[in-house]
């Protein structure tokens, strides 16, 4: 839901751009890393579980630091019950893997309702400026 919203908020504010969201526990990992040489920013989201990100997107953060992609933009967003580490974690893999990130972690404790779905929005309008 949060990544439909953020993608929604991105279109809102910038027609021209191409926004594309995929699960990366369901989608093959070199569509995706084909996706991200393309484009000039990605937005990871992960909910926290265990205090850290899901073992799928941790998988796909090795793999996309390895290739050492230049001029990258990045944001990350999570849902969390207690803690919201995650989102955190994710910028700094990102950030040591050499991806600027343009804004701080978006997080959502639960899942989202009316409210978080339109701070996911404003918060995908804000990127679209970046």
């Amino acid at each position: 839901l949060i990544a439909d919203e953020i993608a929604k908020g991105i279109v809102e504010q910038d027609k021209e751009v191409t926004v594309k969201v995929y699960n990366i526990a369901k989608t093959d990992k070199n569509d995706v890393i084909t996706e991200i040489f393309r484009s000039k920013m990605v937005v990871v989201g992960s909910p926290t579980v265990g205090n850290d990100m899901l073992s799928s997107i941790a998988g796909f953060l090795h793999f996309l630091k390895e290739l050492k992609m230049k001029k990258k933009k990045a944001a990350t967003f999570g849902c969390y019950g207690w803690t919201g580490e995650a989102a955190d974690k994710i910028s700094q893999y990102l950030e040591k893997a050499g991806y600027s990130i343009v804004a701080p972690s978006l997080k959502n404790k639960w899942n989202p309702d009316k409210e978080g779905l339109k701070t996911a929005r404003d918060y995908g309008q804000k990127l679209a400026s970046y």
